[in-house]
């Protein structure tokens, strides 16, 4: 291990922040790139999104990318420190959960020419949620 000292709270949630802030940038640039298409209403009259928040969707899934990107990184070091076998089953869950997002992030969706229809307030609402449980699980990684 190395003797390096730990990471203040102020810093831990710095760098939370500024993954945060940088995932979100990137996947609003994609978003906005591939314009997703909003695809079909869903069940009972729900409307498609509109293409403000298919964008916010988008930094959201993008969120959502960074911070488990920054966490698979934080226990591959982790694993490769100690050799573990605790972390490295977080990292064969936490890069599962990434391809996961992945796969259901708008600009993924909207490349292969799917609309996300009228499931988006369920996928917004599941990425919103993953966003803040990803942010505290990499706060708490850092610390």
């Amino acid at each position: 291990m190395t003797d390096e000292p730990p990471v203040s709270r102020l810093g831990s949630l710095a760098r939370v922040l500024l993954v945060a802030l940088g995932g979100g940038i990137i996947g609003l640039a994609i978003t906005f790139l591939v314009r997703p298409m909003p695809g079909p209403p869903g069940p009972h009259g729900v409307a498609a999104p509109t293409p403000h928040l298919l964008l916010l969707s988008g930094a959201i899934a993008g969120i959502d990318l960074a911070l488990l990107v920054a966490l698979v990184a934080v226990y591959l070091r982790t694993y490769l420190d100690t050799r573990a076998r605790f972390a490295a089953g977080l990292v064969v869950f936490l890069v599962a959960l990434l391809l996961q997002t992945f796969v259901t992030a708008p600009f993924i969706v909207g490349a292969f020419g799917f609309g996300v229809g009228g499931l988006w307030p369920f996928l917004f609402a599941s990425s919103l949620f993953g966003a803040v449980a990803l942010a505290v699980f990499l706060f708490l990684s850092l610390e």
